[in-house]
């Protein structure tokens, strides 16, 4: 693993599930880290929900860098906007939408990563 500086500009840019937008992948295990990952979702104006989900052994942290969301945390709802950092521990249920009409963007930071990470869909 060596020292990089990323530029977010130039990072891979992929399509999320479902159509909801994209993610920009900035860290993560090509780096030949899975103590941590880092990257931008760019949600799109009121495009899709996302799926109610949990990460059993990876806290998650958003950092809302611009729009506004609706983040659902096991059945309460929030509103999160610009400059809000939301830290989600490991093992609790939640989503995040976009239904504003501009486009949510958030920097988001799972760690652990890796191998042990998971995505476990609500039953």
């Amino acid at each position: 693993m060596r020292f990089r500086i990323i530029k977010p500009g130039t990072a891979p840019r992929t399509p999320l599930e479902l159509g909801r937008g994209d993610t920009i992948r900035l860290v993560d295990a090509s780096l030949g880290t899975e103590s941590l990952d880092i990257h931008i979702n760019v949600l799109l104006p009121k495009g899709p929900h996302g799926r109610v989900h949990c990460h059993t052994k990876a806290d998650n942290v958003y950092i809302v860098k611009s729009g506004e969301g609706l983040l659902t945390i096991e059945d309460a709802e929030h509103r999160i906007v610009a400059e809000d950092v939301v830290f989600i521990p490991a093992g609790v249920y939640h989503s995040l939408s976009n239904m504003s009409d501009k486009e949510l963007v958030i920097y988001e930071i799972y760690a652990p990563a890796g191998h042990a990470f998971n995505f476990v869909l609500r039953q």
